[in-house]
């Protein structure tokens, strides 16, 4: 189980880390990097999240509940 689970939470942290990364293109800009991300609309940063910020935030629950799974995995 210690390595079923290893390998899961291995997969789960790629995928986030690729996740962000993506992200983060979308945001390249000088002003992404300090918060302000208003991809040249007019009204500013639309509200909520899209699909791969859904993607992105599920991935992160996983990864979450999946390290405290892990450690308790692999202590017992």
């Amino acid at each position: 189980m210690k390595t079923v689970m290893m390998i899961v939470h291995s997969l789960i942290s790629v995928a986030l880390i690729y996740m962000v990364l993506n992200q983060m293109s979308k945001f390249a800009e000088l002003g992404g990097a300090f918060g302000s991300g208003g991809l040249h609309t007019m009204f500013g940063r639309k509200k909520g999240l899209d699909t791969s910020g859904k993607i992105t935030l599920g991935l992160s629950i996983a990864f979450f509940v999946s390290s405290i799974l892990t450690a308790f995995f692999i202590s017992r």
